[in-house]
């Protein structure tokens, strides 16, 4: 009897106890990670996911669940239904968004700041590349974690360019423009057969194509839109947009360029193209594409001139966390701390092809030698790094519209042979009609 009453005594103090010492053992937590990744980097969140789980988010008592919902246009869709609703305690805690959905997401109250996150935690984000923190930086803080960035890359076919005794990828549009003509073929009668060069200039290229020239120059006021919401284009007035489209008429001169606005890739991969622009995130996928037909070639984009040092600005997205009510905040930080630390971005960069945001990933010796071993990957690495970090993309209302008008007044320009002059006039009137009737419902 007196055995079991000390039995039960020293089971109310080890209870006691744990109490005491907090009750972790009891905690359970789980965070709702919205995501736009499939394929490879959906394999890649997946493996993300579950080896936080197995690691840290065991120990913390923390479970990360994983949600897929479609293109990244779509999960700001979903996430926007729920903002209408005012059903906040809906809202997952974590979401995964590109630059497109900046503007809906900065100023939104449920919006909680990943820098004043980080510094809650004791974190001051200095690990993190500074071109990319930059990249998620609004009125001074970094709002979101970059997570999937990339940069622009020239993807060319190196056994055409060998045929045609072309040494190496062109540095520059005129460059570009040369290499051009040697690289068309036609049939006996006229039609072209291979394009040097398929493809028409949206709003990622022009960023870098644009924002490069002078070292750096804006594309749109309040600094493309990192300080405030745009009210005008001064592409015209700076002169850049200009430089660039007579570069580009030039090349299109030489009838080696295909006003192609999809099925760029495809035709790059069937050997109907000998050079395509594409992400740095696309890199496995057109290797896959291409195998053994020839010999896959990445360089840095081609400078519009001399004078356009500035690089090229980060694409690609981040990682947002959002007040749904839950208080779940710190351990949402928990999870963005694990996917960013060199060893996770190490394993992101590998099976995505996206380059890794944390500094310390370049200074690890598994890195340098998966860069040695696939020299390709290095290259966009290089770029960024080469790159003015001020040099970002812009965050305007109206994106799509105005990734249209890119695309609409630089083939009309081409084909209706509009001088460039005309073109940057009209192009900056367009969009500035945009601007204004998203001002005008801000009022």
């Amino acid at each position: 009897m007196r055995r079991t009453k000390f039995m039960i005594l020293m089971l109310l103090f080890s209870s006691s106890m744990l109490f005491a010492l907090g009750g972790k053992e009891t905690k359970t937590t789980t965070i709702t990670w919205w995501h736009s990744n499939s394929g490879l980097a959906g394999d890649a969140a997946n493996s993300l996911i579950k080896e936080f789980n197995d690691t840290v988010g065991k120990e913390k008592g923390i479970t990360v669940q994983g949600v897929y919902q479609g293109k990244a246009s779509d999960v700001l869709t979903k996430v926007k239904a729920i903002w209408q609703s005012g059903a906040s305690a809906d809202l997952p805690d974590l979401v995964q968004l590109d630059a497109q959905a900046v503007l809906d997401i900065r100023d939104n109250p449920s919006l909680v700041c990943m820098e004043d996150l980080a510094k809650a935690n004791g974190n001051d984000l200095s690990d993190i590349v500074k071109s990319t923190r930059l990249s998620q930086t609004y009125k001074g803080k970094m709002i979101g974690m970059p997570f999937n960035s990339s940069t622009i890359l020239l993807y060319y076919n190196k056994d055409a360019f060998k045929e045609a005794n072309i040494t190496e990828a062109p540095k520059s549009l005129d460059e570009m423009t040369k290499d051009a003509s040697l690289l068309l073929q036609k049939d006996k009668n006229g039609n072209v057969t291979r394009y040097a060069f398929s493809g028409v200039p949206t709003t990622y290229e022009l960023c870098a194509w644009l924002g490069q020239q002078h070292g750096l120059s804006l594309i749109c006021d309040q600094n493309n839109g990192h300080d405030g919401i745009p009210t005008k284009m001064v592409f015209a007035e700076n002169g850049t947009m200009v430089s660039f489209l007579r570069k580009w008429q030039e090349l299109y001169d030489t009838g080696a360029l295909e006003n192609a606005t999809s099925g760029t890739t495809t035709s790059f991969a069937s050997g109907r193209t000998t050079m395509i622009l594409a992400s740095t995130s696309q890199l496995t996928t057109i290797m896959k594409m291409v195998g053994e037909k020839f010999t896959l070639g990445v360089a840095p984009l081609p400078k519009v001139d001399e004078e356009a040092t500035g690089g090229v600005n980060i694409g690609g997205g981040a990682l947002y966390a959002l007040d749904n009510k839950s208080g779940k905040q710190d351990d949402v930080w928990q999870f963005v701390q694990f996917a960013t630390t060199p060893k996770q971005q190490l394993a992101w960069h590998i099976a995505t092809g996206y380059f890794p945001v944390n500094t310390g990933t370049y200074a690890m010796e598994e890195f340098k030698s998966y860069e040695k071993e696939h020299p390709l990957f290095e290259v966009a690495i290089n770029q960024m790094e080469a790159s003015n970090p001020e040099l970002q993309g812009i965050w305007v209302p109206s994106s799509y519209d105005i990734y249209y008008s890119f695309q609409k007044g630089i083939v009309k320009m081409l084909q209706e042979k509009a001088t460039p002059e005309e073109t940057a006039d009209k192009l900056a009137k367009e969009i500035d009609s945009y601007l204004s009737a998203y001002l005008t419902t801000q009022k």
